[in-house]
């Protein structure tokens, strides 16, 4: 699963160099089997702090971070966040998102919401059907699924922002929603969101594996043909 992550990170226009960075050697050897560079870390809370043991280590402006789960991710949105980076010097992170398709995912607390700004900044990040139900407007928790976009967890960093962050304590507002990202937002850093058209296929669940290996297939046959 990691290895197809890298296989797709390594189809990126702008992508210098694809790392992975695990502290589980049975992955490393997976890794580097198939051609690809490994780091050994040590044990981390969350793959944000992960990267930064790893960019410690190397000479890099911008970093992006893809999740191992992530094996059907789109070269080509990786590449807009490292655009988006690149285009804006005042941008300190970027990342994901896509319109709800209707209001089942938008009501579900398992996916998260994000709310932006007319900039394309990130307002806030929540696991509840944001935006909430305004007393005047009873209509306003059927169309909400309309104004927010969901997260999709790929994020792209500047250097100096991301060890500012992870120098940075947990935040209430990260603590009480589970997202770390809202720590950025507590601290007065800018995030970019970048809309793209449909949300990757992650895995975290067997089914979601079998979908993905069904998914994968078509697509191998498809460059083939």
């Amino acid at each position: 699963l990691v290895v197809r992550v890298a296989q797709r990170a390594a189809r990126m226009d702008t992508a210098t160099e694809v790392l992975v960075a695990t502290d589980d050697e049975r992955i490393a050897t997976a890794v580097t089997a198939a051609g690809f560079a490994a780091e050994i870390t040590g044990e981390h809370a969350t793959g944000s702090d992960r990267v930064g043991e790893v960019l410690a280590r190397h000479d890099c402006d911008i970093v992006i971070n893809l999740q191992g789960d992530e094996p059907l991710i789109d070269p080509a949105d990786c590449d807009r966040l490292v655009a988006a980076l690149s285009a804006d010097t005042s941008l300190q992170i970027a990342t994901c998102a896509h319109p709800f398709s209707g209001p089942e995912q938008w009501r579900d607390p398992g996916v998260v919401k994000v709310l932006v700004d007319r900039a394309g900044r990130a307002v806030y990040f929540s696991r509840a059907a944001v935006p909430g139900t305004f007393p005047g407007r009873p209509d306003a928790r059927e169309h909400g699924w309309q104004v927010a976009l969901r997260h999709v967890g790929i994020y792209g960093f500047r250097r100096a922002a991301l060890e500012r962050f992870l120098e940075l304590p947990a935040s209430p507002l990260e603590q009480a929603e589970g997202l770390e990202q809202l720590r950025a937002l507590e601290n007065g850093m800018s995030i970019a969101v970048v809309t793209i058209a449909s949300e990757p296929v992650g895995v975290d669940t067997p089914a979601d594996l079998e979908r993905v290996r069904r998914l994968w297939s078509q697509q191998a046959q498809q460059e083939v043909d």
